[in-house]
């Protein structure tokens, strides 16, 4: 009877492994740095093929750690991972399968180009869902597990995000490292490179609400999350999504009306967008501007802010973020490399939310200009949930103009 357990066990893993754990891996830092795995999903370029092709078609990408216990099928498909690779720190990832109904992006398929596991598990998984590892041979994603992530994270923590690649190979040479190292440092950066195109819907496309329509919302689209139109969705507001590639006055001179532009998240360095902040500060004044994440940047940038680049950014489910104007601090879920200054803000922008650890900018609103936004996520899916309600205090803002202590202090008034 035990025999035949273990026999009907070992079928069932090498059912759910799909043969996608079968070769050594090895993954390649900008600075020579190397970690060993073994690979799943896409399969690595060998030595050769890597140095006989372009970067983008290679798994090429800006490596980055995020602490997220779960919510793995929504990172990877979170389109503001294009051209990253991500270093998942929990111990071991995909136990409960992949569901396509939890999928962010709005296409077919994430954008990230690797990603990185202490232990991808392997056994079965709830009906109607699929192992990580086939939904990685699916989305073309190049895995590795195996591999020592807590050192991978220490390295990221001490030198900051920088490229990285994966190699078929499990054994390399001083010379080979050299030669990769070199083929890594002829790659264009990620300034120089146009990731919103490729994550952006290529139509306008409209969503109804499912509650009472209150107010109309064009959302700029440079990669959004779909937990962003759902929480809209949710309160009301009919959301258009518009291509980052048209011009936006065009959508707001028509014969249609709205009641706000909403600047969605996506990746890359905002600093490579000023195509699109010259069209920003051609619509400031003209109705209110809301933003999350990259959306934030773009608004500040409009405004006469910059942005730098963090040594490793914030990636995470847990990181607390102070309102100045209630003390209050949330919980939230963050995804980026990049921040807002602070002191380049004009004077009529009011700082409204910083991060408790550095001390970051992670909201600001501007009365006069009708613009507010924020840094981390308020729509994280799975969680946390508690800052969701931060997308009330939008929609007042785009409607009334309440400020958001205001809001915030109606929005509490109104659940009791």
């Amino acid at each position: 009877m035990q025999q035949n357990f273990h026999a009907e066990c070992n079928k069932m893993l090498q059912k759910v492994s799909g043969g996608c754990r079968v070769y050594d891996t090895t993954l390649v830092l900008a600075d020579g740095t190397c970690y060993k795995g073994i690979g799943f999903g896409r399969k690595a370029p060998t030595l050769e093929q890597l140095l006989a092709s372009g970067f983008a078609q290679m798994p090429l990408g800006e490596i980055v750690f995020n602490t997220t216990m779960g919510a793995y099928h929504e990172i990877i498909t979170d389109p503001s991972y294009a051209g990253q690779s991500i270093v998942m720190t929990a111990s071991q990832v995909g136990n409960y399968g992949v569901d396509p109904d939890w999928n962010e992006m709005l296409g077919e398929h994430p954008f990230c180009t690797a990603l990185i596991l202490r232990d991808l598990y392997e056994g079965p998984v709830p009906n109607g869902r699929r192992t990580l590892g086939d939904a990685c041979v699916e989305w073309n994603i190049c895995g590795l597990t195996d591999v020592d992530t807590r050192a991978i994270t220490l390295h990221i923590r001490s030198f900051g995000s920088q490229y990285a690649v994966a190699v078929g190979a499990k054994e390399l040479s001083e010379s080979d490292i050299a030669r990769i190292v070199a083929w890594i440092a002829r790659c264009p950066s990620m300034l120089e490179r146009d990731f919103i195109s490729g994550c952006s819907v290529v139509e306008p496309v409209v969503f109804s609400p499912i509650v009472e329509q209150k107010a109309r919302f064009l959302l700029w689209d440079f990669g959004t999350k779909h937990s962003i139109v759902k929480e809209l969705l949710a309160r009301g507001i009919e959301v258009t999504i518009v291509p980052a590639n048209r011009q936006i006055r065009d959508f707001l001179t028509g014969t249609g009306s709205y009641d706000a532009l909403f600047l969605s998240n996506g990746p890359g360095d905002p600093a490579s967008l000023d195509t699109i902040v010259h069209q920003l500060q051609g619509v400031l004044d003209s109705l209110p501007i809301l933003g999350i994440c990259l959306g934030h940047q773009l608004a500040a940038r409009a405004l006469g802010g910059t942005t730098e680049k963090m040594l490793y950014g914030h990636h995470g489910p847990n990181h607390p973020v102070r309102d100045l104007h209630t003390q209050n601090v949330y919980v939230t879920a963050q995804n980026h490399g990049y921040c807002v200054d602070a002191a380049t803000l004009p004077d009529s922008s009011t700082l409204w939310l910083v991060n408790d650890n550095d001390q970051s900018v992670e909201g600001f609103y501007d009365a006069e200009r009708k613009v507010m936004t924020v840094q981390f996520h308020p729509e994280a899916a799975p969680g946390p949930w508690e800052a969701r309600k931060l997308f009330d205090v939008f929609i007042d803002f785009a409607l009334e103009q309440s400020l958001p202590a205001a809001a915030m202090e109606a929005n509490d008034a109104s659940k009791k």
